[in-house]
């Protein structure tokens, strides 16, 4: 029985999941450094971006804390030096006032052709978020003949 078994094994021994999570979080982390071109996103299976979510959530939550000790315990685990000096410098003030959930998980539709595996993307979450309203069947009549207005006056 499973009793007390958190984590998925992935199929590998401890010390190569240990090392597929800690390049995962060093590549997610690097990623959201990239926010302004539009590649924020890693793509890889469901099951290691579940997995990886609570690694990068725990490298954030060391980032907004940002005292010697912290920095220590995010270099051991970050693999890359520039991304960890972002992650204290950027990152962390960027979700100073947000209490968990840094991550974002999205389904891809196919599975990955040699093994059926389910693909999705993983990657920071943005802090504004802009919500889109339903607009009533009127309201979008209206808009539509003010814009052709608009186009006969030109």
């Amino acid at each position: 029985m499973r009793h007390g078994v958190k984590n998925k094994k992935l199929g590998v021994n401890a010390q190569h999941k240990r090392a597929i999570l800690r390049a995962l979080t060093t590549s997610i982390l690097g990623k959201g450094m990239e926010a302004e071109q539009g590649n924020r996103y890693v793509r890889t299976t469901l099951h290691k971006a579940k997995l990886v979510r609570s690694c990068v959530d725990r490298m954030i939550t060391y980032a907004k804390k940002g005292d010697l000790s912290a920095r220590r315990e995010a270099a051991r685990f970050v693999m890359d030096p520039k991304v960890l000096q972002d992650l204290f410098n950027t990152i962390g003030p960027r979700y100073a006032s947000r209490n968990g959930g840094y991550t974002r998980i999205l389904k891809l539709g196919p599975n990955r052709a040699g093994d059926a595996a389910e693909m999705a993307l993983i990657g920071l979450v943005e802090d504004e978020i802009v919500v889109k309203t339903k607009k009533t069947a009127e309201a979008a009549k209206s808009e539509a003949v003010d814009m052709v207005e608009g186009e006969s006056k030109n």
